[in-house]
């Protein structure tokens, strides 16, 4: 009898739950960012504070939602 090695899972999709913790571990990490670069543009108006943190919120949500674990393996600079 041949026993076939298991798949990986590069080739599956994600479903919906996965998706979205996806998304909200990536957004939780655009938060920190987010902040973050508010701390350091500390002269930054409420409003551009706002709009920094979205953006960096949605760009890492998205981003690790569409890429999965080859978004966190790039991210270099949090090893």
């Amino acid at each position: 009898m041949k026993i076939e090695p298991q798949s990986t899972f590069a080739g599956r999709r994600a479903d919906a739950f996965e998706l979205k913790i996806r998304f909200a571990c990536g957004a939780l990490l655009g938060l920190v960012v987010g902040l973050g670069m508010c701390v350091r543009l500390w002269p930054l108006s409420t409003f551009g504070a706002c709009v920094l943190v979205v953006l960096t919120v949605a760009a890492c949500g998205f981003c690790a939602a569409r890429f999965g674990d080859r978004f966190w393996a790039n991210l270099r600079w949090l090893q």
